[in-house]
C-alpha cells in the first residue's frame, strides 16, 4: 500500500500533481487551523479520483517542538490505521518550518518535492536512498485544474459535438480574419458591430438586416463572399447591406471567431487540453457564475485568454483588465498566465492596464502569428 503525507498549504498543486501522478491508495492530509477550508477542498478533489483521504487538523504553524509532537501523533496513527503502508511525504507544502520539522521526523521514508518550475518531483535523499528526480507528467486538464482552484465547471462549448462539427466547417475564416486583422481591422470591426446589433441580449437573431458603414473591399469582400456561398450570410459585392441566417453564424462573426481562432491554434499545436467557453461557479462564492473564452493546459500550468474584437472605449478598459487579473488569478494560481488577444488596436490606457495587472495584450499586428506566442508558452 503506498500513502501520501502531504502539509496543506494555500498553494494546491504542488500537493496535487504528484498524487495524480503516482495515484496512490490514500492521502493524509495535515492541516494547520488557517489551511481548514484548503484541506477539505483539495480532499473533495482526491476523492473524485477514487483515492480514500484523511484530513489530520491541528498542525501547528510555529514552535519546532510543536510540530514534533504532532508529528508524533501523525506517526503513531499511521502505524495503527496503516501498518503495511509505504510513505511518501510531501514536503512542498506549508511554511518552512513545518515542512522541515515534518522531513526531520519522516527522514526514514520516501520525501518528495514538487519542483514545478522545473517540472519534475524531486526525491530527497534518504539514509539508504539516493537522490533522484522523476519527470512531471501532465496530469491536469482544463477542468480538472479549475475544479482543484475551488471553480466547479457546469458546461464546456468545445466539448459538445455540434459545435466541434461547426467550428471545424468555420475553422477556415478564422485563420483568414486573423491573417488580414493588421491591414483591415477597422472593417472587420465593422463586421463584428453589425454582427453583435443582430443578436439580442440573450444571443437570439432579432434584426438580421444590418448596414455596414463602409463597402467591404479586397480581402474582407473576398470572405464575405465566401460566407455567402456557403449561405451562412447574404451580402452582394459593392453593398453595404448584410442579412444573417442564423443566430450562429452571427455570433461567430460578432466576436466568436476570434476564440475560434485562438482555441484551434493551441489545440493544433499540441496544448494538453483547451476548453472554449467554459461556464461554472465558484464553490465558495467568490464572484458568483463565471465565463471563461479560452483555457488551456501544457505542464500542469494553466493559460487564460479572453479574447476582444470590438472597440476599447475608455470606460471599460478598466473592466477587461480588472477581470484578467481577478478572475485570471482566482482559476489559475501561481501556475499559468492571462493573455487578452484583441482583433482592434489596444488603447494607451488599455496597455497601462495591462502592465499594472501583468497580463499580456496580443493585438491585430500579431494575430497572424498567434502559432509562434503559443508555441513559447507551451515549451515553458
Amino acid at each position: 500500500m503506498h500513502l501520501h503525507l502531504c502539509i496543506v498549504s494555500d498553494q494546491i498543486l504542488p500537493n496535487l500533481i504528484p498524487i495524480l501522478q503516482e495515484h496512490p491508495d490514500a492521502v493524509v492530509l495535515l492541516s494547520s487551523e488557517a489551511m481548514t477550508e484548503r484541506a477539505q477542498q483539495l480532499a473533495r478533489h482526491i476523492r473524485k479520483q477514487g483515492i480514500t483521504v484523511v484530513v489530520q487538523e491541528g498542525m501547528p504553524d510555529h514552535g519546532l517542538e510543536a510540530i514534533y509532537a504532532f508529528a508524533l501523533e501523525v506517526q503513531d496513527r499511521l502505524h495503527r490505521e496503516y501498518p503495511e503502508a509505504e510513505i511518501t511525504l510531501n514536503a512542498t507544502g506549508g511554511n518552512k518550518l513545518m515542512a522541515l520539522g515534518l522531513v526531520e521526523f519522516f527522514r526514514d521514508q520516501r520525501v518528495l518535492y514538487t519542483d514545478t518550475a522545473h517540472r519534475r518531483l524531486e526525491i530527497l535523499p534518504g539514509r539508504e536512498r539516493p537522490p533522484a528526480e522523476i519527470a512531471m507528467e501532465n496530469v491536469l486538464t482544463v477542468p480538472g485544474y479549475l475544479d482543484a482552484q475551488g471553480f466547479q465547471v457546469r458546461r464546456v462549448r468545445s466539448r459538445q459535438d455540434a459545435w466541434r462539427e461547426a467550428a471545424l466547417y468555420r475553422k477556415g475564416f478564422c485563420k483568414r480574419l486573423a491573417e488580414i486583422a493588421p491591414r483591415a481591422d477597422y472593417m472587420i470591426y465593422l463586421l463584428n458591430k453589425a454582427a453583435f446589433q443582430a443578436l439580442s441580449k440573450q444571443g437570439e437573431l432579432v434584426t438580421p438586416e444590418q448596414t455596414l458603414d463602409r463597402v467591404p473591399r479586397g480581402e474582407i469582400a473576398d470572405i464575405l463572399s465566401d460566407l455567402n456561398q456557403r449561405d451562412l450570410l447574404a451580402w452582394k459585392v459593392g453593398t453595404t447591406a448584410v442579412a444573417f441566417r442564423d443566430a450562429e453564424t452571427a455570433r461567430f462573426l460578432s466576436g466568436g471567431w476570434l476564440e475560434e481562432y485562438v482555441y484551434h491554434v493551441l489545440k493544433d499545436n499540441g496544448a494538453f487540453d483547451v476548453a472554449l467557453g467554459v461556464e461554472g461557479q465558484w464553490l465558495s462564492g467568490r464572484g458568483g457564475k463565471n465565463e471563461f473564452d479560452v483555457l488551456a493546459t501544457q505542464h500542469n500550468a494553466l493559460l487564460f485568454v479572453e479574447c476582444k474584437t470590438l472597440a476599447h472605449r475608455a470606460e471599460n478598459d478598466s473592466d477587461i483588465a480588472y477581470k484578467l487579473e481577478a478572475l485570471g488569478q482566482d482559476a489559475r494560481g501561481l501556475f499559468g498566465e492571462s493573455w487578452l488577444v484583441t482583433a482592434r488596436k489596444p488603447t494607451a490606457n488599455l496597455l497601462d492596464h495591462a502592465r499594472r495587472a501583468r497580463f499580456e495584450v496580443i493585438g491585430p499586428d500579431t494575430l497572424p502569428r498567434l502559432r509562434d506566442r503559443v508555441r513559447q508558452w507551451l515549451q515553458g
